[in-house]
């Protein structure tokens, strides 16, 4: 797993030793960011990276000059060691809670864009659209194939994308 392209380009990031994490692989991590670059300028932006494991994705928004990355887990201790190794800490800042309690009680500045990769088998699907919803920004939803959206956010999805086994929904809540 390595940075694709920016400051950290071709640096590798520490990987999980056991299968509780799946990290986003370099290609479909590289397809996202050529789609993403088409339509938005990661200098200056601020993102979260929710259920964010290595931190893989909001750690190359960083290296394409991101200003800022929040990165919420239950473990933070991969991200946390990733970005250590990369020197950038005064950019990324790593909270150990649930995603979904981490966007219920966001009151920070605006956020231009939002990685969110839950487990395959999350469950809660909806309460955490809703809590995306309300950030009304742009969000990458990474998800299995066997996950089914709500009509409810049908009018905000931007694009959907499977790549290999990843499934991207990319929604648009600024709209």
């Amino acid at each position: 797993m390595r940075i694709i392209s920016g400051i950290y380009k071709n640096r590798k990031l520490f990987s999980p030793a056991d299968n509780k994490v799946r990290p986003t692989g370099d290609r479909a991590k590289e397809t996202l960011f050529n789609i993403l670059n088409n339509h938005l300028d990661f200098e200056g932006m601020r993102c979260m990276d929710l259920f964010c494991g290595t931190g893989n994705l909001g750690i190359e928004s960083v290296s394409r000059g991101a200003e800022k990355c929040y990165f919420a887990d239950m473990d933070v201790s991969l991200v946390n060691k990733n970005i250590e190794k990369l020197g950038a800490e005064d950019k990324c800042i790593a909270i150990r809670t649930d995603s979904v309690s981490f966007l219920r009680n966001y009151s920070d500045e605006p956020v231009d864009l939002i990685f969110c990769d839950p487990p395959y088998n999350y469950i809660h699907y909806e309460e955490l659209i809703e809590c995306l919803k309300n950030l009304e920004t742009f969000t990458v939803l990474e998800h299995s194939g066997n996950f089914i959206l709500n009509d409810v956010y049908k009018n905000f999805v931007f694009l959907r994308k499977k790549i290999g086994t990843v499934n991207f929904t990319i929604f648009d809540f600024k709209k």
